[in-house]
């Protein structure tokens, strides 16, 4: 068996296609032009992702060396959502009440952070090695 057809690096850094699905019921969600709303997310095994949460280990190692480790859940909250803006690597469809919203950090920050609920699905996305498996990207 072709244990690489279970995902690898070059997966995990191409990355899936996740559709958003309605908080309450589910249901995918579509645009006004019924287009699927969609964010392509790296997996957290790819080194984009993986970049940036050894820098917030690295930190605070280094704090701990400094003898001033001192982790709250707010810091391990905004690592978390570094790590999944590193992960975004492209979407469709995301709008606010402004219209429509192209991909930059600083947009990705700001709808993760207004929308939980999003936050929660990408990262629940990107925690799922089976959505890198070759086979589930071929379907």
């Amino acid at each position: 068996m072709d244990l690489s057809a279970l995902g690898d690096v070059t997966s995990a850094e191409q990355g899936a296609v996740m559709t958003v699905c309605h908080p309450g019921t589910g249901a995918e969600l579509r645009t006004a032009e019924d287009k699927p709303i969609t964010i392509t997310l790296a997996s957290s095994d790819s080194e984009r992702v993986r970049r940036v949460t050894r820098r917030a280990t690295n930190r605070r190692l280094q704090q701990a060396r400094g003898g001033r480790a001192t982790v709250t859940a707010e810091a391990l909250e905004a690592e978390g959502l570094n790590a999944l803006i590193a992960a975004t690597i492209a979407w469709d469809g995301i709008a606010l009440s402004d219209g429509p919203l192209p991909l930059s950090d600083e947009n990705a920050r700001h709808v993760y952070t207004e929308l939980p609920w999003l936050r929660e699905q990408a990262q629940t996305f990107i925690d799922d090695r089976g959505n890198y498996s070759k086979s589930s990207q071929a379907a």
